[in-house]
């Protein structure tokens, strides 16, 4: 029978060992990319109530006797 190697907790030094990679990671700041804030904001799609505010907002501005683009002159 072959004599089995004993990988125990070493006595002195790191329990562990990393990477220069893992070292380098865990130099870098961390941050939380997505309470950074991601993707677009605000309205990026058509927004139906935005417009129809649009629209009054346009049509109150005119008045009652203002120009309007279906009306012909005589």
């Amino acid at each position: 029978m072959s004599k089995k190697n004993k990988r125990g907790v070493p006595k002195q030094g790191p329990v562990w060992r990393r990477s220069s990679v893992e070292a380098t990671l865990d130099q870098m700041p961390k941050y939380n990319a997505h309470a950074c804030g991601t993707g677009a904001h605000g309205d990026v799609k058509y927004n139906r109530a935005k417009q129809k505010r649009r629209l009054q907002r346009e049509l109150g501005s005119e008045g009652a006797f203002g120009p309007l683009p279906y009306r012909q002159a005589i």
